[in-house]
Parts: C-alpha cells; sequence; structure tokens
C-alpha cells in the first residue's frame, strides 16, 4: 500500500518530493522483505552477503525495480507489454496462481492502453507493478526456483535505464531525481515521428522496444539457473543499450 500511495498521490495532483516518495517505497519495501522475509544473500559466484548488509540491499532493489517500471512507463505498451513478458517467463519457470492472476489482470490493462493509450498505469500503477514483480523474482530465487542474477537479466531493461540516467545526470551535475527527455524510449519516439503520418510513433516506440528487448527476456529464461551465463546476457544487453542509445542521440543532434 505504501509502494502505490507514494505514486498514486501524484496522480492525483498531490505532489510529493522525490526524497518523501523514496521513504515511503524503503517503508513499504522494508515491511515486505522483513515480514515475508525477502533478505537475498547469496549472489554466486560473485559473492555471499551477510544478513546486515542484505536487508537494506534487498530493500534497495525492491525500490530501484518499482522506479525503473515508473521511468520506462511513458509510451502506450511500454511498461505493460515489458511487465507482462517478464510475468509470463516467471510463469513458465514456476507456475503460481498469483503470477497468473497478475498476467491475466495485465492482458486486461493492455487491451485499453496499447495501441491507443485509453487508460494508464500512472505512477501508483507502476511503482506498485515493478514492486511486485521484483518481490516475486527475488522470491523465486529464495526457494531455489532460478538463480539470483536472473531477476536481473528479466528486468535489464528497465533497470539499465534507471542506472544510466542516474549516472547521466550525475556527469552534467544534474539531480538524480530530475526528469528529462533523454531516456532510450524517448530518443527513440523522437526519431520514430518523422515516420509517415498514419503510423503512431507512440505506439511504435512501446512495441519496437518490447521486441528488441523479447529475445534477452527469453534466453534469461532459459539460462535461469545458469549464473555466468546470465551474468554475460546481462553485459550483452548493457553493451547493445549503450550503443543504440549513441546512435539515437547521434541522431537527435542531427536533426
Amino acid at each position: 500500500m505504501l509502494i502505490f500511495i507514494s505514486g498514486f498521490l501524484e496522480d492525483l495532483n498531490f505532489s510529493l518530493s522525490p526524497k518523501m516518495r523514496l521513504i515511503l517505497q524503503s517503508l513499504g519495501a522494508l515491511g515486505v522483505v522483513l515480514l515475508v522475509p525477502l533478505v537475498l544473500k547469496d549472489f554466486a559466484p560473485l559473492l555471499h552477503l551477510p544478513w546486515l548488509l542484505a536487508l537494506p540491499f534487498s530493500v534497495f532493489m525492491l525500490v530501484g525495480v518499482a522506479n525503473a517500471m515508473n521511468i520506462i512507463d511513458g509510451f502506450h505498451g511500454l511498461a505493460g507489454g515489458s511487465s507482462l513478458l517478464a510475468l509470463g517467463f516467471m510463469y513458465l519457470a514456476a507456475p503460481n496462481p498469483f503470477i497468473l492472476a497478475m498476467f491475466c489482470a495485465l492482458l486486461g490493462f493492455l487491451v485499453l492502453n496499447f495501441p491507443k493509450g485509453l487508460i494508464f498505469l500512472g505512477d501508483g500503477g507502476a511503482y506498485l507493478l515493478g514492486f511486485v514483480l521484483g518481490a516475486s523474482l527475488m522470491d523465486l530465487s529464495l526457494k531455489g526456483v532460478v538463480s539470483a542474477w536472473f531477476g536481473l537479466a528479466l528486468m535489464v531493461y528497465p533497470v539499465t535505464e534507471v542506472l544510466f540516467s542516474i549516472a547521466r545526470r550525475k556527469l552534467k551535475k544534474q539531480k538524480a531525481t530530475l526528469p528529462d527527455a533523454l531516456h532510450l524510449h524517448t530518443l527513440l519516439f523522437k526519431s520514430l515521428q518523422d515516420k509517415p503520418r498514419f503510423l503512431n510513433p507512440n505506439a511504435l516506440t512501446g512495441l519496437w522496444i518490447v521486441l528488441a528487448n523479447l529475445p534477452f527476456m527469453w534466453v534469461s529464461f532459459l539460462c535461469r539457473k545458469h549464473p555466468y551465463a546470465l551474468l554475460l546476457l546481462i553485459a550483452l544487453f548493457v553493451g547493445c543499450y549503450l550503443k543504440l542509445y549513441a546512435k539515437l542521440q547521434g541522431q537527435t543532434k542531427c536533426a
């Protein structure tokens, strides 16, 4: 509820500072991590965290995924489509009625969200969806169904987007929480605006990125118990992301 409220108040024009939103989200994540529990310690083969470090890191991961989902929620079908694929692969990895219910609910949402955008997730929906995905992936890892790196590999696009955005803003000496129009999806949207008028650049942006991300998600599912393969896949995605970002940024400058 705290995760949802942190965004829903914003949707109702009760503006919260980024700091206050992070506090609410951290409290909500901490409650879930302690009560379930969802303290992820084993990140083999790289490291194994002691409980005192694993607890805040688990909270950080959940809050990070929630915010990552909100960052990519800007075009029809983008956040919803990416999440639908993630839920589908999670269900294939470990059939679960809750995951199936989330999948069906999101499918119903996408019918009205894509391609015309008749309804939206809003900040509240995006935060909650990202949080549920993160918590479910951590749960699968703790049950030994998948490697701890499977969650990052499956959600590598939104996570890369949020981390790259923070790094980019820091290099420009801007606040990490300051919004801008320099995300990968916004640069792609600008390049697609030059296409024929009968094409919807908003829907095309979401569809293009979801389809481009699909092969990485599929391979991550196939390698869900193989941490070395997942780490290699993550590195490959980041490389492709940076190359595509540089290309789109160059096109935008030329335009």
